[in-house]
């Protein structure tokens, strides 16, 4: 098949196409820059360098394409753009051009509980766009993640490294997070799938006390965890906003991922997160 992925040099949109190339598809490879990835040779490959929030970068990119994946969104602090700039208009884009292209199915990386925060930009504009493609007429699956093991590990290892986790008082938040490579397999595996919504994560559930607990006998260090009430949380997010730093947007989400129960319906993988762990420190 041809098919369009959107995001495609990203930290999961790098693994979703080598899943793509390896199964022999032929890949449109959209994105700002491209970086090296070793390929099976299965497939085809053909970069394209994009800014979905310009639409005229868009025309024609589409024409032809049996699918269009989209892992576009904002995924740092910025003062330039807003999650309603990429994660909604630059999506909106896409699924514009798509419809004009006559291409028959859109696959959209989403957030888990994507539509039960309005009050989170980064959740709302997903949901925003969640809603516009199901309107669309176009057949879709939307995926909802609960998170990744990179990502986790990515912000907790510098911390251990410091002697000690950052965490919100209270019950800690719940996750079932799973690995960048196995979502990309399962999403290559289900195309066939259409018009349906599914939160996925790991088969590993743990709450962000036994991940920090993890994380240092990984590393060999005495756990060390510092509670912070959550209302200041509430103070930097105003304060940032005041300051229109952008990272404001970015402290709601992150409260949001500490407090919340961040389990997905589909639990599926082929590698171990306290195994990654381990292997990250070591």
């Amino acid at each position: 098949m041809k098919i369009v992925l959107a995001g495609a040099y990203g930290h999961l949109g790098g693994d979703i196409l080598k899943a793509l190339e390896s199964k022999g598809h032929d890949i449109v490879a959209l994105d700002f820059n491209e970086r090296p990835i070793a390929f099976s040779g299965n497939g085809t490959v053909t970069f394209k360098a994009c800014d979905v929030t310009k639409k005229d970068m868009l025309s024609g990119l589409l024409d032809g394409a049996d699918i269009v994946i989209s892992t576009v969104g904002l995924t740092k602090a910025s003062k330039e753009v807003t999650s309603y700039d990429i994660d909604l208009n630059g999506n909106l884009n896409i699924l514009e051009e798509a419809k004009k292209a006559g291409v028959p199915k859109f696959v959209y990386i989403s957030v888990i509980h994507a539509d039960e925060h309005p009050e989170i930009p980064l959740l709302d504009a997903k949901a925003k766009f969640e809603k516009a493609l199901k309107e669309s007429g176009l057949e879709y699956i939307i995926y909802r993640p609960t998170g990744y093991f990179y990502d986790i590990v990515h912000v907790l290892k510098p911390m251990v490294d410091k002697g000690a986790i950052n965490l919100l008082s209270g019950k800690p938040g719940v996750a079932n997070v799973i690995a960048t490579e196995d979502f990309a397999d399962y999403i290559v595996d289900h195309l066939d799938e259409k018009n349906k919504t599914i939160s996925i994560g790991g088969t590993e559930t743990y709450n962000y006390d036994e991940i920090a607990q993890m994380c240092f006998e990984s590393a060999g260090k005495p756990c060390v965890i510092k509670r912070a009430p959550a209302f200041l949380f509430d103070i930097l997010i105003f304060i940032n906003t005041i300051k229109k730093t952008g990272k404001a947007d970015i402290i709601k989400f992150s409260k949001f991922t500490l407090t919340g129960d961040l389990v997905g319906e589909v639990k599926y993988d082929k590698q171990s997160f306290s195994k990654f762990i381990k292997e990250s420190f070591n």
